[in-house]
């Protein structure tokens, strides 16, 4: 059992150690895990709330009302006619009565205010969504400065292991007395500042990775393996579908769902209603005794003129679209800017790459010559080393040109709103 144990345990580490990190997936758990996605539901909870509201209008609305009054006088009848008596009201009086309104017509101002406040959750939710896809930026950065900081670990262990083979030839020269010491001292100093370079690496390298954890939520280790991305784009059409751009159009269809709202103002409203009511006097006001009572109608209320300040509420908003319509102008303005750097970016870091090539293949053929050189003793171990660092540099710099290749394109992608 222990050694099944034992197997299943190993399984489970090679799995660990085999875990694949992809951008995408980085972008996915990204969304997820942010705690402003919470809100999603929240702002539409919020909305359904609102328009709960507005459409409790429709529904008969009722009132109780209720007093007690005392008045210097009421209404008398002098009248003398022999055998009738006309009773004379109290003074004090009183009254309760429930008083039902129904709403029959609006004009659309009720219809009109749901759209208002459809648009404002659509916006509210257009806002959350460009928060959130801003963070495909910093995913951005991060995975790519990981794979760049990884690569280059790898490329200098490539290089400390070449050293350290060269220097195991040449320790038994220094043993012989054929090879000056100082050669082999020189090697050992170059792999210790190798080994610091690295551990310099690995620690920036983890700092990343705790940072892309806490915003992805994913459990990465530095075992992890990050793959690499291939994507192809075709930088020659500007077309943006940033968020950012679709919140424009919401607050223009707002401000025309207000002015809606604002052209009801001048409409007739047309209301049912309804008193059930008991006090003294009751309708009949020749009798002082308490009485129950009711009434029914139909009213028309209808505001002929307001000063013009509908008018002038229009033009404002009228004015505050021109305010919108210019605004996403200047941000498709500087969106084509930033489209013109991206483009100029992945230009550069291709022509680099093809440089880089040239550079890798006479570096190669110098550091190759200069180890031959250098175990024939015709140069030093510091010409040697010189030739050597050059040539992992020219490796370093075109693993880090491609990387940010790739990464010139993800960010043009992201930055038209394509990913």
């Amino acid at each position: 059992m222990k050694k099944l144990f034992f197997i299943f345990l190993s399984f489970a580490m090679m799995h660990v150690n085999a875990q694949s990190i992809d951008i995408q997936l980085c972008y996915q758990k990204t969304a997820e895990n942010y705690p402003l996605i919470k809100q999603k539901e929240m702002i539409d909870k919020i909305g359904e709330l609102k328009i709960k509201n507005l459409n409790s209008n429709y529904l008969p609305q009722v009132n109780l009302n209720a007093q007690a009054t005392y008045q210097s006088d009421v209404t008398k009848l002098s009248l003398n006619v022999p055998g009738i008596k006309i009773p004379e009201n109290s003074k004090d009086q009183y009254k309760a009565s429930l008083d039902i309104n129904q709403l029959i017509w609006d004009g659309g101002s009720i219809s009109g205010q749901r759209k208002v406040e459809s648009s404002n959750t659509q916006i509210d939710q257009q806002n959350l969504e460009t928060e959130i896809y801003k963070l495909k930026e910093r995913v951005n950065q991060l995975y790519f400065t990981i794979l760049m900081l990884k690569k280059n670990n790898e490329l200098l262990e490539i290089t400390k292991k070449d050293i350290s083979l060269k220097l195991q030839k040449i320790e038994s020269g220094v043993k012989n007395g054929m090879i000056n010491e100082s050669n082999a001292d020189n090697l050992k100093a170059e792999i210790i500042k190798i080994d610091q370079k690295m551990i310099e690496i690995q620690s920036t390298e983890k700092a990343n990775i705790e940072i892309l954890k806490e915003l992805t939520g994913i459990n990465i280790s530095n075992n992890s393996v990050f793959i690499n991305p291939e994507i192809a784009v075709n930088s020659t059409i500007f077309e943006n579908n940033r968020p950012e751009l679709k919140s424009f159009e919401i607050n223009k269809n707002k401000l025309s769902a207000t002015q809606n709202v604002l052209s009801s103002k001048l409409m007739p409203k047309i209301y049912g209603f309804g008193q059930l009511g008991y006090g003294r006097p009751g309708l009949n006001m020749l009798s002082n005794d308490f009485q129950s009572f009711y009434i029914v109608g139909v009213k028309l209320s209808w505001n002929l003129w307001n000063w013009n300040q509908t008018k002038t509420d229009n033009k404002i908003l009228d004015i505050q679209k021109g305010i919108i319509n210019n605004s996403r102008e200047t941000y498709q303005k500087n969106m084509k800017m930033a489209y013109q750097r991206d483009v100029a970016e992945i230009d550069k870091f291709t022509e680099l790459i093809l440089k880089d090539l040239e550079i890798i293949n006479l570096k190669t053929k110098i550091a190759k010559n200069s180890s031959s050189q250098f175990d024939n003793g015709y140069i030093t171990s510091n010409d040697y080393l010189n030739d050597v660092n050059g040539e992992t540099m020219a490796k370093i710099n075109y693993e880090i040109h491609k990387i940010q290749l790739i990464k010139a394109k993800y960010d043009y992608l992201v930055n038209l709103g394509k990913m």
